[in-house]
C-alpha cells in the first residue's frame, strides 16, 4: 500500500512523504513538486497509519493553493475522506477558531470583520474625531502601523518613544508618536464599538485564545495530530506564534515546506529567519528537494544565476527534467506606447506563428499601473484577457451592493446601510442624505436608528423618500426573518430576486426619450396649484367620467395622495354616459378626469385632466400634448411632479464655501483668500464671510495670474492662524457644500486646523463634483465646465468670492437634476394602471400591441408597466367594484397584453444579469470547498480571499497579473514588462540590501513561472521622466542565455 501511494514520487520526495514521526523541513524550490510531497504524505499518513482525516491540518498561504491541494488529496483518497482533511489559510483557521470561542478573549462570536476599505474608513473619521489631517497622517499609513505591530503581536496603542512602518521607517518625533497612538486607541475603540476585528486581529486574537485559555489549546492539540505548512517561508511572527500553540507536545508532528528563495512578503512580515528559528525550536529532519519538473534548462540556469546573487542560506542548484527550451529574450522599447505595441506584436506572433492559445501567456509587471498601456492596446485589438486586480471580485463595484446588503443583515452596521439603501436604484437623493448623517450626529445616534424613525423628520426628507426608506426595511426585515437557517446559496438568489423587485423598469435609453419629451401645458401650475392647497390643508374632491382610462388616472391620484401624503380623498367615479361636473363652490379643490360639458361661472380651483365644452380661464386644463393623449400618464406626471415638490431639501445649515490657494497640491498648498455663505432653509443667502488671508511665503507671479491676488493685495491681511478660528465660528457644524471640497479643499483645512488649532474638520459636506460626475459621466465637471453648461455667467473665475456664488448656483441646478431624474423614475408601482389607461385610450382597442398603436412616449410607459408586471402583482382589486363587466374584461386584455409583450433585452438587463451570475459561481465555488455554507461563513470566506486566489487560465484569454499574485502560477509562455532600473527593482533613497534582496527574489519568483518561453521589456523613458537604464536584473543573466534587442539595433 505505501508504494502505491508513494511510488510515483521521487527518491527526495518519497523521503518526505513517508516520514511520520517528528518535525520535518522540506527545502523545495520552485517547480519541484512540494504540492505532491504534502498531499501524498497526508494520503500516506490516512491509508497506511490510520490516522484520521481531520486530525490532519494542512495550512496553506492562499485559498487557491487551498482548493488545488484538496482537489489533489481526493483524487488520491476519494472524496468522502478528502473533504475531511482540515485544509485553510492561515486566517481562514482563525476565523473558525473565533467564531467558536472569541468568548474566552470577551469577544462576541458574531462579530464582524473589517475589509481594508472599512479600516480606512474608520481611520478617517478617527482622523476627524481628533483633529489630525490625513495628509499628515494618510490612512494608509495608519493601517501600516496597525498591522506591522499586531503581525508581530504587540498591541499598537502601546506607549512607546517610536513608531516603526513595514518598510523599516522610523517615526521619532514626540508629537507625531503621540497623535499616532492616539489615533490607534481610536481606531480600537472604534473597532471594540461595533464588535469587529480586522484582518491583522485574526491571527492576534487566535494567539490570545489559545495562550489565555488551557482548555481550547488542549482541544485543539487533541484534534490537530499532524500539522503541514506550505510555503512557509512566508510565514510571520504572530503566524509563527500561532503555530507554536498548535503543535502538539512532545510529539512535533509538524511539517513545513519552505525556500528561502521565494520569500516576497517582507511588507506582510514574513522573514526567511524563521526558518532557522523553525531548526532551532523543533531540530526537524531536512530533507531538500532538487529535481525541477516546470520550466526549460535555460530558463532554469537564467533564473538560478540571478538569484545566487543574493545573500542565501541554501547552495544547491536545481536540475531540471526538461529540455534546454528557447533563449530568453530582452527587448527594449523607447516608450511605454512602444513597449505595449511590441508585446501585442510578440502575443500575435506567438499564437499565429508558434501555435500557442491567448491562454497559454501571461504578463507580469512590477506595479499594476505599469500594465495600462498594455490594457488598452488589447482593447483596441480585441484581445481577451483577464486582468488580476488589485481586490477579489466581491470587493469590485460589481458586486459591492450585494455584499452591503449581506453584511447589513449579519451585522446591522452603519457603514452598510448607506451602500445597501441605494442599491440598485437610488432611494435617498446625495444632498438628503448628507443631511441625515448631519441630523444623526446632532442627536447623537446612528444612522440606523434615524432611518429606522425617518418619519420623524419630515422637515428633512420628503414623503416619497420616507415612504421608500421604510419599504426598505421593512423588506429587509422581513427577508432576514425568511433566511433563518438558510444556506448561503439560497439567500444569495433570494436577495437577487428581491433586488430585482427594486430595479427600476424604466431603461437608460427609455429615460433619456422620457428626458427629451416637452413638458405638458399646465403641469407646473396644476401642481403648484395642488401643493399649494394641500399646504393649507384645503379638502381634495376628485370625480373621474366613466371609463377605463379616467378611472385608472384618479386610482393613480387617490393612491399618490393617500399613501404618501396620508390625506383623505372624497373621489366620485361617474356611471355610464354621466359626465356632470361637481357643483361649485370655495371650499377645497377638484380634480376633474375625462370629458365634461361646460365648466363655467366656478368659484372654487378646478384642475381638469381631459376636456370641457366649454370653461373659465380659471380651470387649469391638462389635455394638450402627446403624453397627455392618456389621462393616465398625465396623472402620474401631476403625481410624479406633486412628489417632487415635496422633495426639495432643506438647505438650513447649510455652508456653500471655497478657497483660494498658492499651489493645487493640497500637501503644499497656501490658503490665501476664504469665502462662504450660510444658506436658508430654501437656499437663498443668510450671511457671508470673506477674507483674504497672507501666506508665509510670497505669492509667485504664475498664480497671480490665475486668481489676480498679489503679495500687495494680502501685505496688511491676518495669517491663516488668525483667520481660523473666525472661519470655524461661522461655519460651526453645520455642512458643507463646495467643489472638489473631498480632494482638495477639505484636505487642506484639514491640515491647517491640525497644524495650528490641534483639531480636525467633521463636518458632513456634500461635494458639488462628485454629484456632477454621477449626473455628467462623460462630460467635463469643472466648475467653468458646469457653469458654462447651466448658463451661470461666470466672467471672472479662481477667486472665492465668485466660485462661491457660481458654485451656489451650480450646487442650485444640480439639486435640480437630481430630483427631475428622481422624479420621472418615481411612482413605478403605478406603472401598471399607466399601461392599462395608455391601451385603453388608443382609438381601436381590440388586439392592439403596444408597438402598433402607442406614440414614442406612451410606447415607452406600456414597457416599462410590462417590465414592472413580470416581477410585481399589480394592485387592480378596485376594478371589481368600479367597472362594469364589459370593461372588466377589457382590462383583463390589456393585462394580458402588457404580459405578452416582447420585451427587448437591454444592456443593462445583461449587465444585471452577468452581474448574478458572477455572483452566484463565486457562492458556489465557495459553497464547493467549504463544510459550514451559513451567511457568516460566506460573509467571512469573500473578506478572506485575495486576487491570487481567482486565477483561472482561460484557453482564450491572456492573463495579466503583478509578479506578487504570479506565485503559485505558471504558463507556457510569460511575459514581464517594465524591466528598468527604478521600476524593477523599485529604487528608493537609502535602500537597505534586504530590500533589494527581496525584489531579486521577487523577479525569481516571476522568471521560474515560465515553462518554455520567457521575454522581458523594458523603456528608455517611463511616463516622459529622465532616461532609464535596464534592470540590473538583466545584466545578472548569463549573457549566452538572453539576447538583447532594440529598435536601432534592428535599423542598422
Amino acid at each position: 500500500m505505501t508504494m502505491q501511494i508513494l511510488q510515483e514520487l521521487n527518491e527526495k520526495q518519497n523521503q518526505a512523504a513517508a516520514h511520520t514521526d517528528g518535525a520535518m523541513l522540506v527545502i523545495a524550490g520552485p517547480g519541484t513538486g512540494k504540492t505532491n510531497v504534502i498531499t501524498h504524505r497526508i494520503a500516506h499518513l490516512i491509508r497506511n497509519y490510520q490516522v484520521a482525516p481531520q486530525q490532519i491540518f494542512a495550512v496553506t498561504f492562499t485559498n487557491k493553493a487551498a482548493q488545488e491541494m484538496l482537489e489533489r488529496i481526493k483524487e488520491l483518497l476519494g472524496t468522502t475522506q478528502g473533504l475531511e482533511v482540515r485544509i485553510h489559510t492561515f486566517h481562514a483557521f482563525c476565523v473558525r477558531l473565533l467564531r467558536q470561542h472569541a468568548e474566552e478573549i470577551g469577544l462576541g462570536k458574531n462579530f464582524a470583520i473589517f475589509s481594508q476599505e472599512t479600516q480606512d474608513e474608520v481611520l478617517v473619521e478617527c482622523l476627524r474625531e481628533l483633529g489630525q489631517n490625513r495628509l499628515s497622517y494618510p490612512p494608509w499609513m495608519l493601517r501600516d502601523i496597525i498591522g506591522t505591530y499586531k503581525l508581530k503581536l504587540e498591541d499598537p496603542t502601546a506607549s512607546r518613544g517610536e513608531i516603526r512602518l513595514g518598510d523599516g521607517t522610523i517615526i521619532d518625533n514626540p508629537d507625531e508618536v503621540e497623535d499616532i497612538l492616539n489615533l490607534l486607541k481610536a481606531y480600537q475603540t472604534r473597532l471594540a464599538s461595533h464588535n469587529a476585528l480586522d484582518f491583522d486581529d485574526l491571527i492576534s486574537k487566535s494567539v490570545e485564545v489559545l495562550e489565555q485559555a488551557p482548555s481550547v489549546r488542549a482541544e485543539y492539540h487533541n484534534q490537530l495530530r499532524f500539522i503541514l505548512v506550505d510555503e512557509y517561508q512566508d510565514i510571520n511572527a504572530a503566524q509563527y506564534a500561532l503555530l507554536k500553540c498548535l503543535v502538539r507536545e512532545p510529539q512535533h508532528n509538524v511539517m513545513v515546506v519552505a525556500d528561502e528563495d521565494q520569500s516576497i512578503y517582507s511588507w506582510r512580515g514574513s522573514d526567511p529567519i524563521y526558518i532557522e528559528q523553525f531548526k532551532k525550536d523543533f531540530n526537524p529532519a531536512v530533507v531538500e528537494l532538487e529535481e525541477h519538473y516546470r520550466c526549460s534548462e535555460r530558463i532554469l540556469r537564467a533564473a538560478g544565476a540571478v538569484i545566487a546573487k543574493n545573500t542565501r542560506q541554501k547552495e544547491s542548484v536545481l536540475k531540471t527534467h526538461r529540455d534546454a527550451g528557447n533563449t530568453l529574450y530582452h527587448y527594449t522599447l523607447d516608450t511605454p506606447d512602444g513597449e505595449a505595441n511590441h508585446i501585442i506584436t510578440l502575443i500575435r506572433k506567438l499564437v499565429e506563428g508558434r501555435h500557442y492559445s491567448y491562454g497559454d501567456i501571461a504578463v507580469f509587471y512590477r506595479t499594476h499601473q505599469l500594465a495600462e498601456p498594455l490594457v488598452d492596446r488589447l482593447h483596441q485589438e480585441r484581445i481577451g484577457f483577464q486582468r488580476i486586480g488589485r481586490v477579489n471580485s466581491f470587493q469590485e463595484e460589481h458586486a459591492q451592493g450585494i455584499i452591503s446588503y449581506l453584511n447589513f443583515i449579519q451585522w446591522q452596521l452603519p457603514r452598510d446601510i448607506e451602500k445597501a439603501v441605494n442599491f440598485p436604484q437610488q432611494l435617498i437623493d446625495d444632498l438628503t442624505l448628507v443631511r441625515l448623517k448631519w441630523l444623526a450626529q446632532q442627536k447623537d445616534i446612528t444612522l440606523i436608528e434615524l432611518l429606522r424613525k425617518i418619519d420623524d423628520y419630515p422637515a428633512d426628507a420628503g414623503p416619497l423618500t420616507c415612504w421608500n426608506v421604510r419599504q426598505f426595511f421593512q423588506q429587509i426585515d422581513n427577508f432576514s426573518e425568511g433566511i433563518k437557517g438558510e444556506q448561503i446559496h439560497t439567500i444569495a438568489n433570494r436577495l437577487f430576486d428581491l433586488l430585482s423587485h427594486r430595479r427600476s423598469p424604466y431603461q437608460s435609453e427609455d429615460m433619456h426619450e422620457i428626458e427629451n419629451q416637452p413638458e405638458i401645458p399646465g403641469l407646473r401650475a396644476a401642481t403648484d396649484t395642488l401643493y399649494s392647497a394641500i399646504d393649507r390643508g384645503d379638502s381634495i374632491h376628485l370625480m373621474a367620467s366613466y371609463g377605463i382610462d379616467s378611472y385608472c388616472a384618479a386610482h393613480i391620484i387617490r393612491s399618490t395622495l393617500e399613501r404618501y401624503l396620508n390625506l383623505s380623498i372624497h373621489i366620485d367615479l361617474l356611471p355610464p354616459d354621466l359626465s356632470l361636473a361637481p357643483t361649485a363652490d370655495e371650499s377645497g379643490i377638484k380634480i376633474l378626469i375625462g370629458d365634461f360639458g361646460e365648466l363655467l361661472e366656478r368659484t372654487d380651483t378646478t384642475i381638469l385632466l381631459g376636456s370641457a365644452a366649454r370653461a373659465d380661464a380659471n380651470v387649469l386644463q391638462l389635455n394638450k400634448s402627446q403624453l397627455s393623449q392618456s389621462r393616465s400618464v398625465t396623472a402620474l406626471r401631476l403625481c410624479q411632479r406633486l412628489l417632487s415638490n415635496f422633495e426639495q431639501p432643506n438647505r438650513a445649515d447649510m455652508i456653500v464655501y471655497d478657497l483660494e490657494t498658492i499651489d493645487n497640491n493640497p500637501k503644499t498648498a497656501e490658503i490665501i483668500e476664504i469665502c462662504a455663505n450660510r444658506l436658508s432653509a430654501i437656499g437663498s443667502d443668510l450671511e457671508s464671510y470673506h477674507q483674504l488671508v497672507k501666506p508665509t511665503g510670497r505669492i509667485p507671479k504664475s498664480s497671480t495670474n490665475i486668481h489676480g491676488i498679489d503679495n500687495e493685495t494680502v501685505a496688511s491681511e491676518p495669517g491663516i492662524e488668525i483667520v481660523l478660528p473666525q472661519f470655524l465660528s461661522f461655519i460651526q457644524d453645520r455642512i458643507l457644500i463646495g467643489h472638489n471640497i473631498d480632494e482638495f479643499d477639505n484636505v487642506v483645512l484639514e491640515r491647517d486646523l491640525g497644524r495650528y488649532l490641534k483639531r480636525g474638520l467633521s463636518n458632513p459636506y456634500y461635494d458639488t463634483l462628485t454629484t456632477a460626475q454621477r449626473l455628467y459621466p462623460r462630460e467635463s465637471c469643472s466648475l467653468e465646465a458646469l457653469a458654462t453648461k447651466f448658463n451661470i455667467e461666470h466672467e471672472t473665475m479662481h477667486r472665492a468670492l465668485e466660485d462661491v456664488q457660481i458654485n451656489r448656483q451650480v450646487f442650485d441646478e444640480l439639486i435640480k437634476e437630481d430630483l427631475r431624474r428622481r422624479e420621472l423614475k418615481s411612482l413605478p408601482e403605478l406603472l401598471p394602471l399607466v399601461g392599462i389607461g395608455i391601451l385603453a385610450a388608443q382609438p381601436s382597442r381590440q388586439d392592439i400591441g403596444i408597438d402598433e398603436g402607442t406614440a414614442g412616449g406612451l410606447r415607452i410607459y406600456c414597457q416599462a408597466a410590462a417590465r414592472y408586471i413580470r416581477t410585481h402583482r399589480p394592485d387592480l382589486d378596485w376594478l371589481e367594484t368600479d367597472l362594469q363587466s364589459t370593461e372588466k374584461q377589457s382590462v383583463q386584455g390589456f393585462i394580458d397584453t402588457l404580459t405578452r409583450t416582447q420585451i427587448e433585452e437591454s444592456s443593462e438587463d445583461r449587465d444585471w444579469e452577468a452581474r448574478r451570475a458572477r455572483f452566484m459561481n463565486g457562492v458556489l465555488h465557495f459553497e464547493t470547498i467549504s463544510v459550514e455554507k451559513r451567511l457568516t461563513n460566506f460573509l467571512d470566506y469573500q473578506k478572506l480571499i485575495n486576487n491570487a486566489d481567482e486565477v483561472e487560465i482561460e484557453t482564450d484569454k491572456i492573463t495579466l497579473m503583478t509578479l506578487h499574485a504570479a506565485k503559485g502560477t505558471e504558463f507556457p509562455v510569460v511575459i514581464v514588462l517594465g524591466m528598468e532600473d527604478g521600476t524593477f527593482p523599485i529604487r528608493r533613497p537609502d535602500q537597505p540590501l534586504s530590500e533589494l534582496e527581496e525584489e531579486r527574489r521577487l523577479f525569481y519568483v516571476g522568471m521560474t513561472r515560465a515553462q518554455e518561453r520567457l521575454y522581458l521589456t523594458s523603456v528608455n523613458r517611463r511616463r516622459g521622466d529622465f532616461e532609464r537604464g535596464s534592470s540590473m536584473f538583466l545584466r545578472e543573466i548569463p549573457s549566452n542565455l538572453i539576447k538583447h534587442w532594440h529598435p536601432r539595433m534592428k535599423r542598422k
